[in-house]
């Protein structure tokens, strides 16, 4: 489930969530609608000279069942699944979101599932709005090579973790056996979207290990995420994703860092690629309302000839109660690491409600 809307202490608590509640079960949703307009001033990206424009809605709708309560042996559980319906999507990916079994005690969660547990896709640099990899995402450019979740990302793979709670942060670790298995029906080792049985021989099993929390320093938040995906045939290495963070508030300032690295794995040695991407923010609430922002991305390739891709930006994120609306204004240089191509402006903005 990609992060839609990161906030500063200005706008947390800005949506007012209701549910509608049976015994131990709810139901909440959400659903937001954005809109992109985006300039490509880049000759390369062109098929003929001139300004290249692409402007569009979007949209994307979500329901969540819960469910909560005691086993009959005293340990708590919770259990659930989303279901996102955002248009166009023929596959089964609509209950891919948030699926859960969760058993509990005191502060250990032992969780089985899919997209529920803590992970890698989340980011302290990007403190209003969307990451350069959200705000390239559908637009046509070429290919870009932004980071959201570093590297095999684990937890979008059906699999087991656990959870353990402490005074400074919760420390988590999550397996699967199978790498870009999100759950099909109830055949085991079916590729995703697939309609034969064939085997997932093309994917390895993942790992990865986590950490979020304060550290026990109030107004400081932080995270450290690294994971692995085996080799597969025919690759020459393991795929492997580390995400290290930190954002600290000072009243109305906040100020935030994010690491992210990946290890591209290929058939090929010359086509794995390392890359190094730093998001930078800052923001500073005028009033518990109204929040301005400024962010920054640069991504470093390890390929041949690749220059740094890099996302500059304004943000502001204004708070209506059940609704909140997000701004944003970035420009673009190089995203898929080649020198004059993929630039552009783009604006972008964003209204999202809970229910």
């Amino acid at each position: 489930m990609k992060n839609k809307l990161l906030a500063t202490s200005a706008l947390v608590g800005s949506l007012v969530i209701g549910s509608s509640a049976y015994a131990q079960t709810t139901v909440t949703g959400s659903l937001a609608l954005a809109y992109k307009d985006m300039h490509d001033y880049s000759i390369a990206n062109n098929t003929t000279a001139g300004i290249r424009a692409n402007r569009a809605f979007g949209r994307e709708s979500q329901i969540n069942l819960q469910n909560k309560g005691k086993l009959n042996n005293g340990m708590d559980y919770a259990a659930g699944f989303s279901l996102e319906f955002d248009g166009g999507r023929a596959d089964d990916s609509v209950s891919d979101e948030n699926v859960y079994i969760d058993f509990i005690s005191g502060n250990t969660t032992l969780t089985f599932g899919v997209d529920h547990i803590q992970n890698t896709n989340r980011t302290l640099g990007i403190l209003i709005g969307e990451d350069a990899n959200d705000l390239t995402s559908g637009n046509a450019i070429a290919t870009s090579n932004f980071i959201q979740s570093a590297g095999a990302n684990s937890a979008q793979a059906m699999g087991l973790g656990a959870v353990q709670k402490t005074p400074v942060g919760s420390f988590s670790a999550w397996y699967a056996p199978t790498n870009g298995n999100s759950g099909s029906d109830d055949n085991v080792g079916r590729k995703a979207g697939a309609t034969t049985t064939a085997l997932e021989s093309d994917r390895e099993s993942t790992f990865e290990l986590g950490f979020a929390g304060n550290l026990g320093v109030k107004g400081l938040t932080t995270h450290l995420f690294y994971n692995e995906e085996g080799k597969n045939a025919g690759n020459t290495r393991d795929t492997t994703g580390l995400n290290v963070g930190a954002s600290y508030n000072m009243g109305q300032i906040t100020v935030g860092y994010t690491r992210k690295e990946t290890e591209v794995q290929s058939t090929s040695a010359a086509l794995s690629i390392d890359l190094k991407q730093d998001e930078f923010g800052i923001a500073y609430a005028v009033n518990p309302q109204l929040t301005l922002a400024a962010n920054y991305t640069v991504l470093d390739s390890s390929k041949a000839a690749a220059v740094d891709a890099k996302a500059k930006g304004v943000a502001v994120g204004y708070n209506l109660g059940p609704v909140s609306i997000v701004g944003q204004y970035n420009k673009f240089e190089n995203v898929d690491n080649v020198a004059n191509s993929g630039e552009f402006d783009q604006f972008f903005i964003k209204a999202k409600t809970a229910f």
